[in-house]
């Protein structure tokens, strides 16, 4: 199909169709009307040759072909966006832009609400597209910001990197813990029994890895898969944890846990925005990186109250 014969706009219509599932949302998101959106769907149908979005009882579901499309989707207008704001003015008080980030539950937390609050002052017309990694989504896609663990090698050494905040992690246990009151010694860290936050969250492997190095294992007796998921385990069980000292300054582990140093000291924890070198030049982009760190660093009154 020659390319002339393509409206690109259409490409726009089907990103935010794809991502809203639903006409009238994409319509308010493009600022266009219903009918201009499903009228569009059907240029995209006739285009495509496939439904893509098919009715059902919770909305509109994908079809196989438009999964296809999305992660395609994502990348080819990453790519126009960058391309066309390349050494470009952004205004944040003007802009409508989409940014894409991807974060891990433990950095959402600190991160989202004050990001959010940001750009509602900032850059009230600009959207917010965020989701957690999986295991296997660790690659950058189109003008993704990945909010993430730092590493200086591996898979991420292509890509450019920003520390926008560092923590440390501790070890939470029950006050009532026969070891309360004790001095945390790694002889005595590899005694207890414990509770890991899952793999695919934020630095948990850390810990394990510095451990193997010594020819040591922790007991770990339940996995689960979120921060969230910590407090009443701990705060109700012989059970510890470790987790990133700015997590505990919330008011229910202060209230019911002890909190110990890690005795491993060369287990760190960083926190980075990770993006494509592509996007170096894409004035938007520094914008939000530069959000992102200032959001980071803000004090967690928030989370003191909590």
């Amino acid at each position: 199909m020659n390319m002339r014969n393509i409206d690109l706009n259409l490409l726009v219509v089907l990103d935010a169709l794809i991502s809203e599932r639903s006409v009238s949302r994409a319509a308010n998101r493009l600022g266009l009307t219903q009918s201009a959106v499903s009228h569009a769907l059907r240029r995209l149908r006739d285009l495509f040759g496939d439904e893509l979005l098919m009715r059902s009882a919770g909305g509109m579901d994908l079809t196989a072909r438009a999964v296809q499309l999305a992660e395609e989707l994502r990348v080819v207008l990453g790519q126009i966006q960058s391309m066309v704001n390349q050494r470009g003015i952004f205004d944040p008080a003007k802009s409508n832009r989409v940014f894409r980030l991807r974060v891990s539950d433990y950095v959402s937390s600190f991160l989202l609400g004050r990001l959010c609050r940001v750009m509602r002052t900032e850059a009230p017309g600009a959207r917010l597209d965020v989701s957690h990694f999986s295991e296997d989504g660790q690659e950058l896609i189109g003008d993704e910001i990945h909010v993430r663990l730092g590493s200086d090698g591996g898979g991420l050494a292509k890509y450019r990197r920003l520390r926008v905040f560092e923590d440390e992690f501790v070890v939470v246990m029950n006050k009532r813990h026969p070891l309360a009151k004790l001095e945390m010694t790694v002889e005595a860290y590899v005694t207890l029994v414990h509770l890991k936050v899952a793999a695919s969250a934020i630095g948990t492997n850390l810990i394990d890895d510095a451990l193997a190095r010594r020819g040591l294992k922790r007991d770990i007796a339940m996995r689960v898969p979120s921060w969230l998921d910590v407090h009443p385990i701990v705060a109700t069980t012989d059970l510890v944890a470790a987790l990133p000292q700015r997590w505990t300054r919330t008011r229910p582990f202060a209230t019911s846990c002890v909190v110990k140093r890690l005795p491993i000291d060369e287990v760190e924890l960083a926190i980075d925005a990770v993006w494509h070198p592509r996007h170096d030049e894409d004035p938007g982009h520094a914008w939000m990186r530069a959000t992102i760190k200032k959001a980071m660093q803000q004090p967690d009154e928030f989370f003191q109250r909590a």
